[in-house]
Parts: C-alpha cells; structure tokens; sequence
C-alpha cells in the first residue's frame, strides 16, 4: 500500500499535464532519430572502413514534436 500512493499521485500529475500543456510526443521523436541515425550509418558504412568520427546533425521543427 505505501507503493501505491506515489504510483496513483504520479500517474494523476502526468494525466493533467498531459492534458494541459504541449507534452511532446515521444515515441514519434525517438523514431526519428532511429531514422535519421540508420540512414547517416548507411551512408558512411559504404566509406574504405576507417574509424572517423561523424557528426550527425538532425533538424527538429517545433510543430512536429506535437
């Protein structure tokens, strides 16, 4: 029972903010980047097999994340 509590109080302030402020959705970001990160490792595992260090650089609009 002493679990309980901050479980249901958790859970209650997630439900209301969810509902009231713009909470990015996350799993549509997460899969962006998995997007983004395959094909940028794609385009370099094609390279002569060297071990460089390659900056990825993902552009984020806004109105997506929502």
């Amino acid at each position: 029972m002493g679990c309980l509590f901050p479980f249901l109080l958790g859970t209650a302030i997630g439900v209301y903010a969810a509902q009231n402020y713009e909470v990015p959705n996350l799993r549509h970001l997460a899969k962006r980047y998995e997007e983004e990160y395959r094909k940028k490792k794609a385009d370099g595992a094609a390279g002569a097999g060297g071990s460089r260090t390659k900056t990825v650089m993902v552009d984020i609009d806004h109105d997506e994340l929502f």
